[in-house]
């Protein structure tokens, strides 16, 4: 009888756990309802062992899948705000990997894994030898009957949705795993209608030119983990607001026209790559099978827009230390990886090449040009968790990068970085107010009429660190030395200055290609 009990409670608090970390759960169930109709019907079962015991291991193996699911829920709800999704998210482990490994050590990471793949191991062996060997007789089966009839029956009239006592949270969670899987699968085939479409002049792969920004250098930064929170959320509100506040002033003095407003990224705490493909695509490139999608298809990007309009196309990636493919498939003229940066100084944690570094370097490789240049910068001095917190130095001090020997040996200790949750929280305005202020101290020396600077986001910080959800709007600046190239984007939504508005909807990255071509190519689209 002990046993009975026994293996219904451990059933029970399994499925149970399922629903601690999903996404609209108001309230933990105390009854799971799949695991009293489950306990009840095997003990009910007919003594065929074989056939017991399949069913006994297979429900104890759903009931593991369903708490490997929640785990990943959890992981992807604090890291990216959103639910798991086993369509797209499998293929994302190896990278999850890797961060473990570069955060935690290589030992750690493999002892983690160990004991996480071990410990759904014995919980699944466990759940089935009770299952399996649940008594048939005497008064367990009174028992199985009544909590059959009882599961059973609530199931059926559906009275537990009324109530918060009981659920399916098992089920639930498989069930919404595969309809999210087909949800995302149909997406994927019209995103794949819309890659093969020819229905503007911007589907066509050979790109169309941009001749309002021809003779202009065009740079197009990324600024890690700047989102909207950032301005709007204490404490990270007050250094944003008073750098931005800073710099709007210093362009001014500088004669530097400036417009800004908000754009919605297709990501959220990471998987920057989504955010730049949905710029450069004019498509929302919201998970990494569409983005493999559209780096297999022809279809053109602002890359081969402004190589049409006259400009070297440079990348300045900083975070990229391996072979790209994905860089050579976008057709960059030159690439400025870790190695091509040709940086001395220190690395300094996860901001392995500081961002006034990364400036410093587009300012040579603009000197080598006699062609204007369209540059994307992926910039990471702003990347979790934040450490070391620099400050900007001299120009003329950078050279090649060993003057950012001072901050040697800071950012290392990642394990107790990452585990610093209100430190990182403290640590995070300010390294974005670093991030801005080296982008706007380029901008006074360097942009003037004939630059168009585009300083975005790539997305918010991750929600487990900012706290309640953010959504995945993040601020972009344009700035000029040329009033004539800002004044029609004000005329699109965009305020004049540094702080974005909002008094309109905020645009999604996808059709910022779009927009540069109506204010700059005589484009409708």
């Amino acid at each position: 009888m002990l046993r009975w009990w026994l293996t219904l409670l451990l059933v029970n608090a399994a499925l149970i756990a399922t629903a601690l970390p999903r996404l609209g759960v108001a309230a933990m169930p105390w009854l799971a309802l799949e695991g009293l109709i489950l306990v009840g019907a095997l003990s009910l079962w007919p003594s065929r062992r074989l056939t017991r015991r399949s069913l006994a291991y297979g429900s104890a193996a759903l009931i593991v899948l369903a708490l490997a699911c929640a785990l990943g829920d959890a992981i992807t709800q604090e890291i990216q705000g959103r639910p798991l999704n086993l369509y797209l998210d499998p293929s994302q482990v190896p990278i999850l990997l890797e961060l473990l490994r570069d955060n935690l050590s290589l030992p750690v990471s493999i002892a983690l894994v160990i004991a996480t793949l071990l410990a759904l191991l014995v919980i699944g062996l466990g759940l089935g030898h009770l299952l399996a060997s649940l008594p048939r007789h005497g008064a367990p089966r009174r028992c199985a009957w009544g909590t059959l009839v009882f599961g059973v029956g609530l199931a059926l009239l559906g009275l537990w949705r009324d109530t918060t006592t009981f659920g399916t949270p098992g089920i639930t969670l498989l069930t919404d795993q595969a309809t999210r899987a087909y949800e995302t699968r149909a997406s994927l085939r019209d995103f794949d209608a819309r890659l093969a479409a020819r229905e503007s002049p911007l589907d066509a792969p050979d790109g169309q030119p941009l001749p309002g920004l021809a003779e202009t250098d065009v740079i197009l930064a990324f600024v890690e983990s700047y989102g909207m929170a950032a301005l709007e959320r204490e404490p990270f509100a007050e250094p944003v607001n008073a750098r931005l506040d800073a710099m709007a002033k210093a362009f001014a003095q500088a004669g530097l026209s400036v417009a800004s407003s908000r754009i919605a990224s297709p990501t959220l705490g990471g998987q920057s790559r989504l955010a730049h493909a949905s710029v450069l695509s004019g498509l929302w490139v919201s998970s990494p099978l569409r983005y493999t999608r559209l780096l297999e298809s022809p279809r053109a990007t602002l890359i081969d827009d402004f190589e049409r309009t006259g400009q070297t196309s440079v990348a300045m990636m900083p975070a990229i230390y391996r072979d790209w493919p994905a860089g050579r498939r976008l057709g960059y003229d030159e690439i400025h990886d870790d190695a091509r940066l040709d940086y001395r100084g220190p690395r300094l944690g996860w901001v392995t090449i500081p961002d006034q570094f990364v400036w410093h370097r587009l300012r040579q490789v603009r000197r080598e040009h006699r062609d204007p240049l369209f540059a994307e910068l992926a910039l990471i001095s702003s990347h979790a968790p934040w450490v070391p917190v620099l400050e900007p130095l001299p120009w003329d001090e950078l050279d090649n990068g060993e003057a950012f020997a001072r901050w040697e040996g800071e950012g290392s200790n990642f394990l107790e970085l990452w585990g610093d949750n209100a430190g990182m929280r403290q640590r995070y305005g300010p390294a974005l107010a670093y991030s801005l202020a080296v982008a706007g101290e380029y901008a006074e020396r360097y942009v003037d009429d004939e630059t168009l600077l585009i300083l975005l986001g790539d997305h918010q910080a991750a929600p487990g660190m900012l706290g309640v959800t953010p959504n995945k709007e993040v601020p972009i600046h344009v700035i000029s030395g040329d009033p004539a190239l800002i004044s029609p984007l004000l005329e699109h939504g965009f305020q004049r200055g540094m702080q974005p508005g909002h008094d309109t909807p905020a645009r999604s990255m996808a059709e910022l290609r779009g927009l540069l071509h109506t204010l700059y190519g005589g484009s409708d689209t």
